[in-house]
Parts: C-alpha cells; sequence; structure tokens
C-alpha cells in the first residue's frame, strides 16, 4: 500500500514540474574570485579595461563559459556608465541565484539599474522607485556590492539635478567602498563632490573640496585630473564673478584639450562642451570677440566630427549674447531666431521622441496584456488538467485501498491457518522435549542409585549419608528445574556443581573439578535444563573412573557472535571412545541431549549442535564435547 501510494504521488509531483533556467551554480573557480576581485577594485585600477579583456581571453578559454555569470559581469563592466545591451542583459537577467550568493544578487541588480538609467529623465519616479527598493534588498543582504547602488544613485539624481540626494549618495558610495583609502578613488569622490557643489549655489565647502581634488590629483601625477580641477576651479570664480581669472583657468584647460586632441566618438560630446563653457567665461568677463571666436571653431569642429548638432541652440544663444554685448545687435537678433528655431526644433524632436516612446508603451502594455491573457488561459487549462489528476489519482487510490484490502484479507486468513499449524506443532515440540526429559531423569535416577548402592556395599555409611544429602538436592533441583523449558545459567551451574560433588563422594575425590564462566551474567542468560550434565556424567563415568592419575574436569563457558558456547574437557585417555562410536553400548542421555537441541533450535548445525572431539591433546589424551547453542538473554 505505501509502494502505491509513493508511486502515484511521484506520479503527481513530475506532472507539476516545470522547466526554468537556473543558472550555472556558482563555485570557487579562482577566475570567478580574480573576477570578482577586480570589479571591487573598480577606479583604483589604471588599466582596468585592459585586465577585464584578458580576464575575458581566459574565460572564453573554458567550455561552458557563456554559463558563468562572472562573464557576463566583466563584460557589462566594460560598458560605458549608462549602457544598454540587450544580448548581456538577457544573459544577466537569466540567472538565479540561491540567498547565499547575496554579492552576485547585488551585482545582478546593479547592472539592470545600470542599464535602465541609460535615457532617465525628470519624470522617471518609477526609476528612482525602483532604485529605492534595489538598495534597501541590497543593504539587507549586507552584500560588499552596495556601493555600487550607491554610485549609480548619485549619477541619476546629479543628472535630473537633485543635488542634495547626489550629494548624499556619493558619500554613501564613498564610506562604503572598500578601497575608500586609495588615493584614486579619493581623487573621484572630490571631483564629483565638486561637480555636485558647484551647481549648489553658495555652497561654503566648495574652496576646501578644491583644493582636495587639486592636491589629489598632483599627488597622482594625473594630468588629466590636474587640468579638470582647473575646470572646477574656473566654473567657481566665474560664478564668484572672477572673470578674468576664470579665463586664464579655463585658457589653460581648453588648450590641453586642444592638444591631446581626442578623436574617440566618447570624447566628443565632452570637449564640445569646452567650447560652450570657454565662450561663456569670454561672455561673462565682457570679451565677445574672443567668445565668438571660440563659439565658431566649436561649430567648425562639430561638423568637422559629424556630431549631433540637435542642441545647437545653446551655441546660438551664446553667440546672440556675445553679438549684443558688442553692440551688434542686427546679428543677434539673427542669432536669437536660430536660437528659438534650434529650440522649437529639438522640443518637437523631445515631443516626438516622447510619442514614440508612448507609442511604445502601449504597444509593449498590449502585449503584456496579450501575455496575461494567454498566462490566464494556461493557468486555467494547468488547473484544469489538475483537477483531472487528482479526479484519476483520487479513483486510483480508492482501487489501490480496494485492491489491498481484498489482498490484506486473504493473507490474514492464510496466516491465520499457518499460525493455527505453526501452533500445533509447537506444542506437539513441547511435548516430545518434555518426553525426551523425562527419559533423561529415570536414566540419571539410575546411575545415582547405582552409586549409593556401590557406598552402601562399600560399608561407606558416613560417605553414604552425605551422598544421600546431596543426592536429594539434586533430584530436588532436577524436578523444580524440568517443569521449565529454560532456566539461567547460574541454575544449571548449580544443580552441575552438586551432580559433581556426589560422582567425587563416589570416586573418593579422585578427580579435580573446575569450571570457568568469565566475565558472563549468568543470571540474564537462558539454556535448556539438565544439558550439560550427561556429557559430565559421560566424561567421569568413561574418562576418569578408571585413571591412574588424578583426573581434572573442567567446563568452560563463554559467548561470541550470539552464540553460547559450553566446553567439557577431562584429561583422561581420550581413545577409549567405543561408548560413541559403538551403537549398541552408546550413551543413551547424549543421544536425548542432541535430540532436545534439535527440537528447540533446528537442524542447522551451523546454529546449534554438538561437536565431539577425542584425543584432542597434543599427547593424544583427553576428550572434549563442545555444546553451542543460541546466546538467549533474560532480564528480570
Amino acid at each position: 500500500m505505501l509502494l502505491s501510494l509513493l508511486s502515484l504521488l511521484c506520479l503527481l509531483s513530475s506532472c507539476h514540474q516545470q522547466a526554468t533556467h537556473q543558472g550555472t551554480a556558482l563555485d570557487a573557480d579562482p577566475l570567478d574570485s580574480a573576477a570578482r576581485a577586480l570589479i571591487l577594485s573598480g577606479v583604483t585600477q589604471q588599466n582596468q579595461n585592459m585586465r577585464i579583456a584578458e580576464m575575458l581571453t581566459q574565460y572564453k578559454q573554458l567550455p561552458n563559459y557563456e554559463d558563468l555569470p562572472y562573464y557576463w559581469f566583466l563584460r557589462a563592466s566594460a560598458l560605458a556608465y549608462n549602457f544598454q545591451n540587450d544580448s548581456i542583459l538577457s544573459h544577466i537577467q537569466s540567472f538565479r541565484f540561491s540567498p547565499a550568493h547575496q554579492d552576485e544578487t547585488a551585482l545582478q541588480k546593479f547592472f539592470i539599474l545600470k542599464a535602465k538609467t541609460k535615457s532617465i529623465g525628470e519624470n522617471n519616479s518609477e526609476l528612482f522607485k525602483e532604485m529605492i527598493k534595489v538598495r534597501n534588498e541590497v543593504e539587507e543582504s549586507k552584500s560588499i556590492f552596495i556601493y555600487t547602488i550607491d554610485d549609480i544613485m548619485a549619477m541619476s539624481y546629479f543628472r535630473v539635478s537633485d543635488y542634495e540626494n547626489a550629494r548624499k549618495h556619493i558619500d554613501l558610495y564613498f564610506n562604503e567602498h572598500p578601497y575608500k583609502n586609495h588615493i584614486r578613488l579619493r581623487q573621484r569622490y572630490y571631483d564629483i563632490r565638486v561637480m555636485i557643489s558647484l551647481n549648489q549655489r553658495g555652497n561654503p565647502e566648495i574652496a576646501a573640496l578644491l583644493d582636495s581634488c587639486k592636491a589629489l590629483a598632483v599627488q597622482l601625477k594625473d594630468t588629466l585630473a590636474i587640468m579638470r580641477s582647473m575646470e572646477f576651479e574656473a566654473h567657481w570664480l566665474k560664478a564668484q564673478g572672477k572673470t578674468a581669472e576664470a579665463v586664464a583657468k579655463n585658457r589653460v584647460f581648453f588648450k590641453y584639450l586642444k592638444k591631446i586632441n581626442p578623436n574617440s566618438n566618447s570624447n566628443i560630446n565632452f570637449s564640445l562642451n569646452q567650447f560652450h563653457d570657454f565662450a561663456r567665461v569670454f561672455v561673462a568677463d565682457k570679451q565677445p570677440d574672443s567668445a565668438i571666436y571660440y563659439m565658431q571653431e566649436g561649430i567648425k569642429w562639430a561638423e568637422k566630427h559629424k556630431i549631433d548638432t540637435s542642441a545647437m541652440f545653446e551655441i546660438h544663444k551664446i553667440l546672440s549674447e556675445a553679438y549684443a554685448l558688442k553692440g551688434d545687435y542686427r546679428k543677434a537678433y539673427e542669432q536669437k531666431e536660430m536660437e528659438m528655431k534650434d529650440y522649437s526644433l529639438t522640443i518637437a524632436n523631445r515631443q516626438k521622441t516622447a510619442i514614440a516612446e508612448l507609442s511604445t508603451k502601449y504597444e509593449t502594455d498590449k502585449k503584456d496584456r496579450a501575455i496575461s491573457s494567454l498566462k490566464a488561459n494556461n493557468d486555467l487549462n494547468r488547473q484544469l488538467m489538475r483537477q483531472q489528476r487528482w479526479i484519476f489519482a483520487i479513483v486510483l487510490l480508492l482501487l489501490t485501498v480496494i485492491i489491498v484490502f481484498i489482498y490484506k484479507s486473504y493473507k490474514d486468513k492464510f496466516l491465520r491457518s499457518e499460525h493455527d499449524k505453526l501452533r500445533l506443532q509447537n506444542k506437539q515440540l513441547l511435548l516430545e522435549q518434555k518426553n525426551r526429559q523425562n527419559q533423561l531423569n529415570p536414566h540419571f535416577v539410575y546411575n545415582a542409585i547405582s552409586n549409593l548402592q556401590g557406598l552402601i556395599s562399600a560399608n561407606r555409611k558416613q560417605e553414604a549419608n552425605q551422598y544421600l544429602v546431596t543426592l536429594t538436592k539434586v533430584i530436588r533441583d532436577m524436578l523444580e528445574l524440568n517443569r521449565q523449558d529454560f532456566i539461567t545459567l547460574d541454575k544449571e551451574i548449580k544443580s552441575l556443581r552438586y551432580y559433581v560433588e556426589l560422582q567425587q563422594m563416589r570416586f573418593s575425590h579422585s578427580f579435580q573439578f573446575k569450571i570457568e564462566t568469565g566475565s558472563l551474567e549468568l543470571e540474564n542468560i537462558l539454556i535448556p535444563p539438565m544439558l550439560v550434565q550427561p556429557f559430565v556424567e559421560n566424561a567421569i563415568e568413561h574418562g576418569l573412573k578408571n585413571l591412574e592419575k588424578e583426573g581434572l574436569l573442567q567446563v568452560e563457558v563463554t559467548a561470541e557472535n550470539n552464540t553460547l558456547l559450553i566446553s567439557i574437557m577431562d584429561n583422561g585417555q581420550g581413545g577409549q571412545d567405543a561408548w560413541v562410536k559403538n551403537p549398541n553400548k552408546e550413551s543413551l542421555s547424549q543421544i536425548i541431549t542432541e535430540e532436545r537441541i534439535e527440537l528447540l533450535f533446528g537442524k542447522d548445525k551451523n546454529v546449534s549442535g554438538v561437536k565431539i572431539s577425542p584425543n584432542f591433546k597434543a599427547d593424544g589424551t583427553g576428550y572434549k564435547v563442545e555444546i553451542y547453542i543460541p546466546l538467549t538473554l533474560y532480564f528480570d
């Protein structure tokens, strides 16, 4: 019945299994450990991208590298801050980590957020709610990578001009970073703090922050960092009205950028912004010609590098202000018209983009609703299938119970019949055992009376009287013990000692008697009554009776491997065993004892029996009988 139920449960559980992608289990691979350490070091590594490329090459030498999460984490780390790569994201999102892998879970959430911040704007309240939720989850898991979430939140708040929250999270990022004492990380932290402070009017911290920024840049001997701190100082001087000093600082920074002349697309927008900023400083310093010159250079530079000029209205705005300052109001008006035209075009493009995003969102929602509907139908179908399976299972269970009940009833009836047969057989065996015991008792009494008659005939009255007293004890024990199927070993030994005393008195103490039981607890071991006495009797009668030297009769009782072994040994002639081999003179007591053992313990000679070893000693003398039966314990 249990097997049937187990099979049924296995059938039901197999029907409910669903295939889900669980990713590859993490292991303690040295490559994963090195990748984790490289991600942790972050901006502290000058050649991080080179090291990432080398490590990705090592991963690709593994047969299952695309199933390893750190391979995809490294690929995402090598991309720009706000990246969006569907292939990388799909792999990163596919992994399912256990709660024990809190660091890997934190990295997974960081890279997903990193991709979502690509087009963040002022109306992304849902995304900020998601960031806060993710940060709380990562903080609760106590992951070492919590600083990555604060980094991305600080950048996102800065881009929507929420400078207070940006400052809060960049402070958390710095304090939580495992390498916060590294000079390169400190330099990055102070750069960001200066950028935030420049956008907070009247921030008293900016002077101290600028000093720290410049000092760390000089200590690092990083020319770009030094120039960047000079640009920050130019913005600060401009805000304080020190436009001439701001122009001087900005000129140095602009010349440096023009000297290195970056051609990579990642630096184009950054360099174009410098034309804007430099021109603004000239306007603020009442140098319209210089402002016009550098702004026109910026336009040429943009055309040369074929960059997007969708934000050109900012250029026209600066030119309009410069021409107005110069007194050329016609050109100032023309630039203002161009500014308004470009601004309108920019607004229109933004509206188109917003409409396209809304349309995409609508289509996405439409697909989501269709998927939800399909999922609901699938859930309903699965529910119907589950109900059908349960109905089938219940019917199968009822049939199984009925079959088991019928089988059990038949089996019980059969077992009762067999039990009755066994009970009758057992009763018959017990009757046969009692009969064997009754055969044994007259044999013993006959020998005892013969011994007593010999003492009386020899006129040894005192010994005969003592013999009779001991005989009385033996007969009393024999009558009492034979009423039981089993007795304790100590009672058997006590009765055996009385019997041996009788024989020692009969033969004038011509032999010694020793019995050894070792550490056995005699009162807790059960054996059939009068089991040893027949063989002791034979040893005295046939081995020690006419011995010229002093005789020795030994009985040893041991227990090993759930078997009780009783050895009866004498130092008689040993070879005089015709009483055993000759059927006409065979010991009746020995035959009865062997039959008793067979009736009680079965015919298996490996379990119980009698083993006889004549002439067992080295000099060819002695006689040894070994009785082995199952060890039966009794606790009162």
